[in-house]
């Protein structure tokens, strides 16, 4: 897993904010299969952090890919 660092920021932060896992696209989902293997670790490809500072706004777009929510935080100056 990834440390805490917004996705947006690159804040670091030990508490406020959070994890946020956006919808999967396909290649997220055979990619995320890999958790299933034993001893296997690292980072869901459609999960980012984000501060307290831009979690709020960011949580609004968890139905979309990341892709999509990416993109329309930053048309929405969000990013």
């Amino acid at each position: 897993m990834k440390p805490p660092i917004c996705s947006i920021c690159y804040k670091r932060f030990l508490k406020d904010g959070g994890l946020i896992y956006f919808k999967q696209t396909a290649e997220d989902i055979e990619f995320n299969k890999q958790f299933e293997k034993k001893g296997f670790t690292g980072h869901p490809s459609n999960a980012f952090w984000f501060c307290e500072f831009h979690y709020s706004n960011a949580l609004k777009y968890k139905h979309l890919t990341k892709t999509e929510a990416f993109e329309l935080m930053k048309i929405n100056k969000v990013i």
